[in-house]
């Protein structure tokens, strides 16, 4: 559980970034007659300004005035950067998210079963304080860096590998559930302590439901599935009818539900397939062996140059090419004449 959170938080901030695209690249564009400008102003290599000074610190020891300056520049431009990436409902929604709900859960289950999944390597005694809370925190700082880097994407018009940030945490999120470092992820699962994982065996898996794990998975699930589900499929739709001007009814209702199941044949048909496919080919043929034949599943849904990956994103974000214009907001542009609302 330890493992697989720190993909799955990953996942929700950046599949919650990609949800409301449209909306977080509005508010960096600036609206010219009917039209939104799309434009990138040219600057510094901030990436590597900011690899000059470590170097620099490591081998004086210091800053100097001139160093200082350069560092107080790129702060002041990587929150211009992502300012309006993080002063915008769709990130309050995702910090709350993860606060109130997903951190929430993952601490009951680390509590009160201390001996499932992830824990069964060592026992509660031997388990440090510092591992519970660094736990909770990657909770939210996975979600937040999901979110920002996903947005990182979206602005520049990469729009595939925006959508790959929620492809790849759920791929790994799902084979760390089910093959972990030793093929025997699935097996800690559904196991509900460490004495049924030691005599594992299929039978295992009664038991297991009837476990205090199932009944706190089912009662958070029951919670925060519905509202994660929600807020992404309700912030595509309406971000593609408000840029459309689509406002039957009947055709926005359809348009959720093919949305809400091309969401779940990424994460579970896709994600979720392969990593069983994965293990299972680990478990006949071995690690090596048994990856290569999954390669070229892999590469059929996340290469951007062929296979199903570019058409299934097509269809969740309704666009028509896997890569668009970057936006920027322009400085000093009267939001308020255009009715475009200010994040700050």
């Amino acid at each position: 559980m330890v493992q697989v959170d720190v993909f799955w938080s990953y996942g929700i901030g950046a599949s919650f970034a990609l949800g409301a695209w449209r909306q977080l690249r509005r508010l960096r564009a600036r609206k010219s007659g009917g039209d939104w400008e799309l434009r990138w102003e040219e600057g510094p290599d901030l990436a590597a300004s900011l690899k000059a000074v470590r170097r620099r610190l490591r081998k004086e020891g210091g800053l100097g005035r001139g160093d200082s300056e350069k560092l107080k520049e790129l702060l002041e431009k990587l929150k211009d950067e992502y300012g309006p990436g993080v002063r915008n409902e769709y990130f309050l929604k995702n910090l709350l998210f993860l606060s109130l709900l997903f951190v929430p859960s993952g601490s009951v289950l680390l509590w009160s079963n201390p001996s499932w999944e992830t824990m069964q390597v060592g026992r509660y005694e031997t388990i440090p304080q510092w591992l519970v809370g660094m736990f909770t925190t990657t909770n939210i700082t996975q979600g937040l860096l999901g979110f920002l880097v996903t947005y990182h994407y979206l602005i520049r018009g990469k729009y595939f590998r925006a959508a790959m940030q929620t492809v790849w945490a759920y791929l790994g999120f799902f084979f760390i559930l089910a093959n972990g470092w030793d093929n025997r992820g699935y097996q800690r699962f559904f196991s509900r302590d460490r004495e049924s994982f030691e005599d594992w065996s299929w039978r295992n898996v009664g038991p297991w439901l009837r476990s205090d794990v199932v009944k706190i998975l089912l009662a958070y699930g029951v919670v925060f599935l519905p509202v994660m589900y929600w807020w992404i499929t309700r912030w595509l739709v309406e971000g593609y009818c408000q840029e459309n001007g689509v406002n039957d009814e009947k055709a926005i209702v359809r348009d959720a539900v093919e949305t809400f199941i091309w969401l779940n044949v990424v994460v579970f048909g896709f994600c979720l397939g392969s990593a069983v496919l994965a293990t299972a080919l680990i478990r006949k043929l071995g690690w090596v062996k048994g990856l290569a034949p999954l390669m070229p599943v892999l590469a059929l849904g996340t290469s951007s140059r062929f296979g199903l990956g570019p058409v299934v994103m097509k269809k969740i974000m309704h666009l028509e090419k896997v890569e668009g214009d970057p936006v920027v907001e322009m400085p000093g542009f009267p939001r308020e004449r255009e009715g475009i609302p200010d994040p700050a």
